[in-house]
Parts: structure tokens; sequence; C-alpha cells
């Protein structure tokens, strides 16, 4: 209990002086970047392939995939190329961090099994359906192998870079310095488990997303929580080519 303690008071993240301008004007540019690349991605392929526009295929998901999570990339660039703030963070080295990412994966997938068993059964209880998400069918259905070399790279390495920049590395980042501790991790999980756009998964994100807040409070280095991510989705993938029915 001592150690739990120290773990939820361990705090390697200074105050992030920022401008409210400049906090909206990033969340503007992952908006509108995550439109525009998404559609020049989706529009590129169907000009080079000659194939007309199909969402529910997979290589239309993975042009769209590629651009929505890379516009985070652009964002968070253009963020610290403009934005002034001093950075008085304490944080370890990336390979602490990555040590801390694993270990906060295993405490946290301990804690995501029974969470999954309870919110699917409550959900079930309730008479809501269940519906796959579109990524998760792909995967199952399969695909070429450079479309499944392509489907991983995006779900095990470039959406966990991209999505923790966004939610831990700004938004969480923003948000716990100007609420309380605990109301920061909250607000910050609830909107991330909220834009993934399925029921089904949202406690289990939402749980996830305390999980990470928390390992990149205590090393400082958003490394942490991008291998907690990596992780999570690696063992996701697998489980979707192993079991008939996973949600990722």
């Amino acid at each position: 209990m001592e150690l739990l303690q120290k773990i939820l008071n361990a705090n390697r993240l200074a105050k992030w002086e920022i401008k409210p301008f400049d906090a909206w004007l990033f969340v503007c540019c992952v908006f509108l970047g995550s439109f525009l690349l998404s559609s020049l991605f989706v529009s590129a392929y169907s000009f080079l392939s000659g194939a007309e526009q199909d969402f529910e295929s997979l290589p239309f998901v993975l042009a769209s995939g590629f651009g929505l999570q890379l516009s985070s990339i652009l964002a968070w660039r253009l963020f610290k190329q403009f934005a002034i703030y001093e950075v008085r963070d304490l944080p370890v080295g990336s390979l602490a961090a990555a040590k801390v990412g694993a270990i906060g994966f295993v405490c946290a997938y301990l804690a995501l099994m029974p969470t999954m068993l309870v919110w699917r059964a409550t959900l079930d209880a309730f008479g809501i359906q269940y519906e796959f998400q579109l990524p998760v069918l792909l995967v199952q259905n399969g695909g070429s192998p450079v479309e499944m070399a392509l489907m991983i790279c995006l779900i095990v390495i470039v959406a966990p870079i991209c999505e923790e920049l966004v939610y831990r590395g700004f938004l969480f980042r923003y948000m716990q310095h100007r609420l309380p501790r605990g109301l920061s991790i909250i607000v910050s999980s609830l909107i991330f488990a909220l834009m993934h756009f399925n029921l089904y998964s949202f406690m289990p994100l939402f749980v996830l997303s305390i999980a990470l807040c928390i390992v990149y409070r205590t090393s400082g280095n958003l490394v942490s929580a991008i291998t907690l991510h990596a992780l999570f989705n690696l063992v996701n993938m697998v489980m979707i080519f192993l079991i008939e029915t996973i949600e990722l």
C-alpha cells in the first residue's frame, strides 16, 4: 500500500507555463491536420492506384489512419516551434522510462482483464449490442503481406507515439497543474476513451489511460507511456489472430 502511494504521488513533471492561446492552437492544428492529412493520403492512394474510395477497405483505412495519426506529429512540431515555455522537468532516461512503461503494462493489464469482463457483462445486461471496430475486422479478414505489415506498424508503433503526444504529452500535461491531480487524470482519460468512439472499449481504454498518465508522471518521460501503449496494442494485435473476437 505504501509503495502504491509513492507511485501515485511521484511526479517528475513541472508546471507547464504555456498560454491558453497556444493550447487552443495546438488542439486546432490536431483536428484540422487530421482532416487534411487523412483526406490527402486517401486521395493520393486513390489517384495512384486508380481505385474508387472505399473507407471500409483495408488500403483506404491504412491511408486514412496514417494521415490521421501523423497529423499529431506535425501539430506537435509546430507547437514546439512556436510555443514559448520553460522546461523544468526531471525526467529519467529513455531506457529507465521504457522499463517503467513495461512494468506499468503488466500492472495495467492485470487490472484491465477483469475490467473488460465486468464492462462487457454490464453492457450485455442492458442489451447493448457488441460492435466490432473496423480495424479489428479488417485484421481478422487479412490482407496482403505489405498491407498487414503496414497495419501492424500503424497500430503498434505509429498510433502509440502519436496518441501519447496528444493525450499525455499535451492534454494531460496541460491539465495536471491546472486541475486537482486526480481530476486531471480522470478528465484526460475520459476524453481519450471517448475519442475512440466505441462503447465496448470505453471502460478498458479509460483504465488504460489512467495507467498511462501515472507512468508518465512517475518517469517524467513520454517514452514510458509510449512503451505501455505499444505493448498493450501489440498484445491485443496478437490476440486478434488467436481469438475470434477481441476488442483493440
